[in-house]
């Protein structure tokens, strides 16, 4: 998996922009949630009216990153050591030489019922998101702009396999030769998500109480999709190996692009903030390419195993989607936060409301709850914690933690609470770290 994660960071500098990291939170926002925290720079980029808030208490903002978050994650389904299992029945089925049917029986044996648990719920997920340097830029100002303008780039991406099942069937040839083979597949499918955008928000009204803010984001989205299935009895390497190689092939992946528009109003008093915002309001989408089909023309494969491939991918097709889109569905989140009068001690919390898809179809909803003490300091260090977990899909949960070191270093974990068995010993089914460098004046 470490070689999945290292490809996966090398592809993300190859790409062009910025994705909307549902699956992966950039920064402090792994920790904070999507709420907007003034002293984070990367809750800029949540809801759009967030920007102008920074008024409430400044006349100027300016902020910009200089590699603002750095993140690599991984995820697994509830089957204990998958890849590890995977890997062992490739082994076993290109080296099998037995010629007893007790020798077939004990692979069978070993490996039909882990294929059956596998197709149901086996997967492992690799993920990652890059800020592009300098984004996002931040620029407040009540004089010039009447409100604030938050300019945006960035990557993210997600490589995810899992298994279609078949059983395990002993074939003697003609030639004499006794072999194993199954059409189980390896169905492999990786997204990576780019994204420009551009924000401006403003006060709309004042009260003696607090102030009403509204923004609005355009985001200009560039969307690369593949998937391919690779049947287990023709696979030479293992899991991990196969999924670098995929990752690497996405770069020559056709780019799709399309447009989204965000739509947000917070509420900002002394003490606590209200808010809420519509994600991708005009439901964008895009398309994989089509599998399955043509499957007899070897001048539409780049080599002979993207043929099999093909023909695989026909033989599932009661099973999968040969013509799949990737909808970017409207999604209403919304945030709340207490704060001392200084707005460094806060409590706060963020929710989606309603499901969406990931790039490679799995859905996803999160809500988030943490405290922290956000510095303001170049000595002391600002620390938080908190809790996030999946309402939907995978409903997988986790405990976060941070620190901001100088007031410009940011360091962000998430650690899975539910667990899986990995050579006898127990292991988080979810990981998730962050690094971030930025600069707040």
């Amino acid at each position: 998996m470490k070689r999945s994660l290292l490809a996966l960071g090398i592809l993300s500098a190859c790409f062009s922009v910025y994705a909307d990291q549902a699956f992966h939170p950039a920064g402090e926002n792994l920790t904070y949630g999507a709420s907007g925290n003034h002293q984070s720079l990367i809750s800029y980029t949540n809801n759009p009216a967030v920007g102008s808030s920074a008024l409430d208490k400044d006349d100027w903002y300016i902020g910009f990153g200089l590699v603002t978050s750095f993140g690599v994650g991984a995820e697994v389904g509830p089957v204990d050591d998958f890849t590890e299992q995977v890997d062992s029945l490739i082994t076993q089925l290109d080296e099998f030489s037995g010629d007893s049917i007790d020798a077939v029986e004990a692979i069978k044996a070993d490996f039909d019922s882990f294929l059956i648990e596998a197709g149901d719920s086996g997967s492992a997920q690799v993920n990652t998101a890059l800020s592009v340097p300098l984004f996002p830029i931040v620029w407040t100002s009540r004089g010039t702009l009447g409100g604030s303008l938050v300019l945006d780039a960035n990557i993210a991406m997600l490589a995810q396999l899992s298994i279609l099942d078949r059983p395990i069937e002993y074939n003697p040839l003609e030639q004499g030769t006794n072999i194993l083979q199954t059409n189980t597949a390896a169905y492999f499918k990786v997204g990576a998500v780019g994204e420009a955008s551009l924000a401006y928000s403003r006060p709309v009204v004042t009260l003696d109480e607090g102030t009403v803010h509204v923004g609005v984001r355009g985001k200009y989205y560039q969307v690369g999709l593949r998937k391919i299935l690779l049947g287990l009895s023709q696979m030479q390497d293992g899991v991990e190996d196969v999924l670098e190689d995929e990752l690497e092939n996405a770069r020559d992946t056709d780019v799709q692009s399309g447009i989204g528009v965000d739509f947000g109003m917070l509420w900002t008093s002394r003490n606590y903030r209200l808010g809420g915002w519509v994600k991708n309001a005009n439901s964008p989408s895009f398309k994989y390419d089509e599998i399955g089909t043509n499957c007899d023309d070897p001048t539409l494969f780049a080599t002979e195993q993207e043929q099999d491939g093909c023909y695989i991918a026909k033989s599932f097709a009661n099973e999968i989607d040969l013509e799949e889109n990737y909808v970017m569905d409207a999604q209403i989140s919304v945030e709340g936060a207490v704060y001392s009068d200084s707005r460094n001690f806060v409590a706060s919390f963020t929710a989606d409301t309603s499901p969406v898809n990931d790039p490679v179809g799995n859905q996803i909803q999160w809500a988030t709850a943490s405290v922290g003490y956000a510095t303001t300091s170049w000595i002391i260090p600002g620390i938080r914690a908190g809790y996030r977990k999946n309402l939907a899909g995978s409903q997988l949960s986790a405990v976060t933690a941070g620190v901001t070191l100088f007031k410009t270093v940011h360091l962000d974990a998430a650690y899975g609470l539910e667990t899986i068995d990995v050579d006898g010993n127990a292991a988080p089914r979810m990981v998730q770290a962050n690094i971030g460098i930025n600069l707040l004046f």
